[in-house]
């Protein structure tokens, strides 16, 4: 008979039921079971329609540093996988009636950011100086049929970001590969039933060279990033052109308005930036993300290019609670990390909703031929106490 289950996520229990029943039998697989309940969650609730963001900061000293947010609505239970040079991997999915998944070899060191324990890859980076996230692109993607012939070949789009990180090195490496007819067919990743999750990617090299891979209706389209931001649907050329109705925004104030005899001064500093959308939609972030990562002033350093992204993903950071609808009470869309990336020095900096505390890992330092992983959610506090290391004040009257 037909069960109810409840299914728990951090401190939200959810039952799994609504537009399909789950039934149970004692014939299922649990591993099968689990993905089958966790995306059966994941669809009922809109999880992947998720707010990501994306900037890119570069320094005096040319060091590049890519910062990006996870949103959801529930915790991901994201790690730091690092995956050493040399490594055989194999995709978990492969197109149907395809018998061999694709294989490869990493040619790098490869760190990423998983999901659930789930072959769902959000992002990640390669100790030769290359950056892929993978954003949410709901509604518009569409991606590529695979003959017979191509299937072992072909990757799908939930593993299509660690492939590219195991194989590239550059942009300029990555352009000319999608020019051959060897390069794979992507095909839609679905972990059961015919769910799949709509991505579009945005790759970054250490040179500060920005590309957005979409697969469409209209095949599959690369975009320059010359902005230096990314966040979700619609497709990358309407963020574009979106921008063309803030032209007038400017880092400077606005002198004062005139209107007959009267003056009007600003009534603070910041006019030059009166009318950039503050909403969370993904086209307000996109205004948002490309306007403040280009306005702001320029930093020297690796470590002050990764503040500064961090800075500006202040800006479109989602408490929990403000993003919800009257469909999933107790829900709400959030940040639940957001991570830097110094292309240039090879550390991958994170830090989770519960923690505001930036850790880091160095890509050069860890010990060679290990597969490692860090769970991201694992708390360091966060707060330090300096009460011990205060010292006595005396008044003084000088400037």
């Amino acid at each position: 008979m037909p069960v109810l289950l409840r299914f728990s996520l951090g401190q939200h229990t959810v039952p799994i039921l609504g537009m399909h029943q789950l039934w149970i039998t004692t014939r299922v697989h649990p591993i099968a079971m689990k993905i089958f309940v966790l995306v059966q969650l994941f669809s009922q609730l809109g999880l992947f329609a998720s707010a990501c963001t994306e900037v890119r900061v570069t320094s005096k000293d040319n060091s590049v540093v890519i910062g990006r947010s996870m949103e959801h609505m529930l915790d991901p239970k994201s790690h730091i996988i690092l995956e050493p040079m040399g490594s055989s991997h194999t995709a978990r999915l492969k197109p149907e009636n395809c018998k061999k998944p694709i294989t490869w070899e990493h040619k790098h060191i490869v760190a990423y950011m998983d999901s659930l324990n789930l072959p769902i890859i959000l992002g990640g980076m390669n100790n030769a100086g290359l950056s892929v996230s993978a954003l949410m692109f709901p509604g518009f993607a569409k991606y590529q049929e695979v003959p017979k012939d191509k299937c072992t070949t072909a990757v799908s789009s939930l593993e299509f970001t660690l492939w590219l990180l195991g194989n590239f090195a550059s942009v300029k490496q990555l352009r000319d590969a999608m020019k051959t007819e060897s390069f794979p067919l992507v095909f839609a990743g679905k972990l059961v039933l015919d769910f799949s999750f709509d991505e579009h990617y945005s790759v970054t090299d250490k040179t500060g060279e920005g590309i957005v891979i979409e697969f469409t209706e209209n095949g599959r389209l690369v975009h320059d990033n010359t902005v230096g931001a990314v966040t979700n649907a619609p497709p990358y050329d309407f963020h574009m052109l979106n921008l063309r109705n803030y032209v007038a925004l400017s880092k400077y104030a606005h002198e004062e308005l005139v209107l007959g005899k009267t003056h009007f001064k600003p009534t603070g500093e910041g006019s030059g930036l009166l009318g950039m959308p503050g909403d969370m939609t993904p086209t307000s972030r996109f205004v948002r993300a490309a306007i403040l990562a280009n306005f702001a002033g320029p930093v020297k350093t690796s470590k002050e290019a990764v503040k500064m992204a961090y800075h500006i993903l202040n800006t479109v950071d989602i408490p929990h609670g403000v993003i919800s609808d009257h469909k999933h009470q107790g829900l709400a869309d959030y940040t639940s990390w957001a991570v830097a990336k110094d292309l240039t020095n090879n550390a991958l900096y994170f830090r989770t909703y519960e923690d505001l505390t930036i850790r880091v890992v160095y890509l050069d330092n860890v010990q060679a031929g290990r597969k490692l992983k860090i769970k991201m959610a694992s708390p360091t506090d966060g707060f330090k106490d300096v009460t011990g290391d205060m010292v006595p004040a005396e008044a003084h009257t000088e400037l």
